[in-house]
């Protein structure tokens, strides 16, 4: 747990009920997504990149696999009509947004996406200190035990198709989760004592497109946003010309269930020293005395609609929305090298049994 100084543009304090209701509802993941789609995929092209690289022969299977994901509809639709590497890859890179589209249904798990350890602003109450002490360096959000165990479905020869498949999609998407700096932190602080819910509760001015953002959602969507294949994998190659594997002393061989522990402890120092550390002026909802249940309904008109809380937020210093560009590519890139580490050390179980699969893809194929 960490102690930082804080800055934050104070519209009057909410009640502690509304800050832990909102606290409760905005830290759902059915909410809170680390990075947003176009950057989920791109960690995924420059996996498919590497991969195919790296074991070609590998392609095929992973295409095989999809195609016996319990949820396989998204897939297809995601394949389009294309075919071969193509269509392999078109469904590796749905497989990186798909628990998020996947939210509200069946297949939806809301506690995975976060692995939230505190920040104590030093203007923090003792109840703030207190809630944070309680967590005993525990995070909120199981994504780390949820890698642990998508990891080891994706490697065993004792699970089936369709559960490799889903966990593959899991471990795709959940890489990029941790290596987002907000998805690993919540700020405890005098205007948020139960938390800022991974810094959805404080808004910004989004340099973009001039609209009032919360801050979890401009490290989410940064710069990128396009989910056109085309954009995508072009930006995925110019980042991996910018940010090469050579680039990277933390990208090491992998030892073992605790490497994703260590990687969201990378994001987490990245949200201390940076993303809260830099001191970046924001303000929160400024009807303090909103009653509960009508800030929830307007914050989901805010999700829904794109309609924010407030119509004003301080601009984002140019020199922070700089850094947080340069940080974000960093981190998108190392989660993409990381991606194609584990699918690579994982490839002797990844593939579906043709005698199941593989004639209807020949059948697709000669069409």
């Amino acid at each position: 747990m960490k102690h930082l100084q804080l800055k934050h543009t104070n519209r009057g304090g909410r009640s502690y009920r509304l800050v832990v209701l909102l606290s409760l509802f905005l830290a759902s993941p059915s909410w809170v997504q680390a990075w947003d789609h176009p950057s989920h995929m791109m960690t995924a092209a420059i996996a498919f990149m590497e991969i195919e690289q790296t074991k070609p022969e590998l392609i095929e299977k992973i295409d095989l696999l999809f195609m016996a994901h319990p949820d396989a509809g998204p897939f297809w639709v995601a394949a389009g009509d294309a075919k071969g590497k193509e269509r392999a890859k078109r469904m590796f890179i749905e497989g990186a947004r798909w628990a998020d589209d996947a939210k509200g249904g069946v297949y939806d798990r809301p506690t995975w996406h976060t692995a939230r350890w505190p920040i104590v602003a030093k203007d923090a109450p003792p109840e703030a200190r207190a809630a944070a002490e309680a967590r005993k360096d525990r995070p909120a959000g199981q994504a780390i035990e949820a890698l642990v165990m998508n990891y080891a479905m994706l490697s065993s020869s004792e699970t089936n198709h369709a559960e490799r498949a889903s966990a593959l999609g899991w471990l795709l998407h959940l890489i990029g989760d941790i290596h987002q700096p907000l998805h690993v932190s919540d700020k405890y602080s005098k205007e948020f004592p139960a938390g800022n819910a991974a810094g959805t509760q404080e808004y910004v001015m989004d340099p973009v497109n001039k609209k009032p953002m919360p801050l979890h959602l401009l490290w989410d969507s940064n710069i990128y946003r396009s989910t056109e294949l085309d954009a995508v994998e072009k930006n995925a190659r110019e980042l991996m010309k910018k940010h090469p594997r050579s680039s990277y002393p933390e990208l090491k061989d992998l030892e073992g269930p605790g490497d994703f522990e260590k990687w969201a402890r990378e994001s987490y120092d990245v949200a201390v020293d940076f993303a809260y550390g830099y001191g970046i002026e924001t303000v929160s909802d400024p009807e303090k005395d909103l009653d509960p249940d009508k800030a929830v309904k307007k914050m989901v008109a805010y999700i829904v609609h794109g309609t924010p809380p407030l119509e004003e937020a301080p601009e984002v210093p140019a020199e922070y929305w700089e850094k947080l560009q340069q940080v974000a590519q960093r981190r998108i890139a190392l989660a993409g090298y990381r991606i194609a580490d584990l699918v690579l050390a994982a490839a002797d179980q990844i593939g579906s049994e043709r005698s199941f699969s593989g004639k209807a893809l020949d059948t697709l194929d000669n069409d």
